[in-house]
């Protein structure tokens, strides 16, 4: 399993052997120079945790050589791309894995010009990027006619959650009365990560694999169990040190955007007086000093919000081990799912 779960340099070979093509191809500069500014940001960063998800899938089903499916494993790659090139148009992001995102780039040169150029080459280059999955879907010589129409409806299917799980994170930005509580969070991460990040990887290993709709079944579950925690565990660690392998990304990015996750909602739901102003005044300044944002989690604290966001994330933790215990895989494979779980532990 291991040549599986590291699969980097498969992903990147792959990333570069297509994008090179389509810029030998592309009809003039500019084309090409959206292209370069793809690939060059696609290879910068990224954990492939998508790709890796769907090749322990299909081993732990039992299917003899997996890397044999490359190609839809970097079609996974290319959509979770497009997912964050859009996303970053609409949280006005110009930063991705440490660089310049697509707008980031073309910021360089039209920052004293149209305004509005960078976010549009940002969405031309996430809405062809988009279409490139669809294209190594059709062209993928190891799927059967029938296969890749089921895998077309899948990613339909896992996108449009995805844009409606969007659209209601787009409405939980800049408002401390936000009407977002903890069950609309919830269902925020069921439709954003849980249906693409876990969800979509494993359901077309199911494809391939020929899995029963019982199983299909189980595994939705699984997916949406997990991918919930996940993303809980990331909104903990914004605010709060932990053991999870989200503890090293950068701190505050949901407070300084006035994104409301689980910390401030249990929070926001306790404080009283001058500690509920102090909340109220910090939320949402992307120029918070480290000051400001210690008295708050200060605040946090003293009303149990980190406790409750962490039983709340245990909770969906425990969910997650029982419904991967109803799937029809060996112990030893289920272990390698609990391992990958057990990264994102708080």
């Amino acid at each position: 399993m291991k040549k599986y779960l590291n699969i980097d340099k498969e992903i990147d070979s792959e990333i570069s052997l297509f994008l090179d093509s389509k810029i030998k191809s592309s009809p003039n500069k500019f084309s090409k120079e959206l292209l370069l500014t793809a690939k060059e940001l696609f290879l910068r960063g990224g954990k492939r945790s998508r790709p890796r998800l769907f090749f322990l899938t299909l081993e732990a089903y039992g299917l003899d050589n997996p890397v044999r499916y490359i190609k839809l494993a970097l079609a996974l790659e290319f959509y979770h791309q497009f997912l964050l090139i859009h996303d970053d148009i609409i949280d006005k992001d110009h930063i991705r894995y440490n660089g310049p995102n697509i707008s980031g780039h073309y910021i360089q040169d039209y920052q004293n010009k149209d305004k509005t150029i960078p976010d549009s080459m940002a969405l031309l280059a996430g809405d062809i990027v988009y279409s490139y999955v669809y294209e190594i879907i059709s062209s993928d010589t190891n799927l059967t006619s029938s296969q890749k129409i089921d895998i077309t409806k899948l990613f339909s299917y896992i996108n449009e959650s995805v844009v409606f799980g969007q659209q209601m994170d787009t409405l939980n930005v800049d408002s401390l009365n936000s009407l977002v509580n903890v069950e609309q969070l919830i269902e925020i991460h069921r439709l954003k990560t849980a249906s693409y990040s876990i969800m979509l990887p494993m359901r077309l290993a199911g494809i391939i694999l020929n899995l029963e709709a019982k199983e299909i079944e189980a595994i939705n579950k699984f997916s949406q169990s997990f991918g919930i925690y996940y993303q809980l565990a990331d909104d903990y660690s914004d605010y709060f040190e932990n053991k999870s392998a989200f503890n090293n990304r950068e701190k505050y990015r949901d407070y300084k955007e006035g994104r409301r996750t689980c910390p401030i909602i249990f929070g926001l739901e306790s404080a009283r007086g001058e500690d509920f102003n102090i909340i109220k005044k910090n939320f949402g300044n992307k120029k918070s000093t480290a000051k400001d944002i210690s008295s708050t989690i200060k605040i946090l604290k003293k009303y149990e919000a980190n406790k409750k966001s962490k039983e709340l994330a245990d909770f969906y933790y425990n969910e997650s081990l029982n419904s991967l215990n109803a799937l029809s895989i060996e112990g030893l494979n289920k272990n390698k799912y609990k391992s990958l779980m057990s990264n994102f532990g708080l």
